[in-house]
């Protein structure tokens, strides 16, 4: 019996995203690593930094890099997005991140 394995796509080059240092909001050095290509789910008391990992370090950097590879002429169009405060992210690739917030002021418009 031969074991051939498929080659590894490039998709699964990194295992895991990591985060050094996360200073963004609430967060005061956080260091974490997050297993790529599963659920995670992030657990915690309210205030604790969720959304601030989440959202305001790892979701940013992953946007504000997709942004990057627009033309010019598009970028002037997307928000401007500054680099989280942390000190290393890596393992991240470029995602679109996508808002819940209510496009008009109507209660009953998602």
């Amino acid at each position: 019996m031969v074991n051939e394995r498929a080659p590894i796509h490039p998709a699964d080059s990194h295992d895991t995203i990591s985060v050094r240092g996360a200073w963004e909001n609430n967060l005061k050095g956080v260091d974490v690593q997050i297993p790529k290509r599963r659920l995670t789910v992030f657990t915690g008391l309210s205030g604790s930094g969720k959304s601030s990992l989440v959202f305001a370090t790892i979701a940013a950097e992953s946007q504000r890099m997709i942004n990057e590879t627009y033309p010019a002429f598009v970028q002037g169009f997307m928000p401007a997005l500054a680099r989280p405060e942390v000190d290393v992210l890596a393992g991240l690739t470029p995602a679109i991140i996508v808002d819940q917030e209510p496009m008009a002021p109507n209660p009953r418009s998602t």
